[in-house]
């Protein structure tokens, strides 16, 4: 892994030019996406995706980013802080577990929009969590098979590292 960050560098402590050019103007191009920014002190910190409904959104931590829908967490986490994330925080949450930090923030936009492709107008989502790996680590590492039905045009399986996807099969 080739670590492009400093050390005290969260590679999730995107911009706001980072976040409209590689993630918002993408997701504008969806006809289909309402999106919604909210700031704090002039920074994005959360973009809705459903108006003021408030059932999918994505958060910008800075050493994670979170998508919330249908009542699930979807964690991203920065890999220098995987080591001081514990199981009370990863509990009933995806956990997103490929490598972060060789990605360039427009790779890390990229890779969340896919994720907000997917999971657009879904209705049901159901998770099958598979413990691969506790030793060693302060929370469990898992596979996540996920079955998520919806309004979206997207069908088939996707696959992301330990999270593989069957959407409107």
């Amino acid at each position: 892994m080739k670590d492009l960050y400093d050390k005290n560098e969260y590679c999730m402590s995107f911009s706001n030019a980072e976040i409209e050019e590689y993630f918002l103007i993408p997701l504008k191009k969806k006809s289909k996406i309402h999106v919604t920014p909210m700031e704090s002190q002039g920074n994005f910190v959360s973009i809705a995706f459903d108006g003021d409904i408030g059932n999918f959104f994505i958060s910008f931590y800075g050493h994670q980013t979170s998508i919330f829908t249908c009542s699930e967490e979807f964690m991203f986490i920065d890999d220098n802080e995987k080591e001081n994330t514990v199981s009370s925080d990863t509990y009933g949450n995806v956990v997103y577990e490929g490598v972060l930090r060789d990605k360039t923030k427009r790779e890390i936009l990229e890779l969340l929009f896919e994720f907000i492709t997917i999971l657009n107008r879904a209705k049901e989502i159901t998770i099958e969590e598979i413990v691969i790996s506790q030793d060693g680590f302060q929370y469990p590492k898992c596979r996540y098979n996920i079955e998520l039905s919806g309004d979206n045009d997207i069908k088939g399986s996707i696959e992301f590292e330990n999270i593989l996807f069957a959407v409107n099969n």
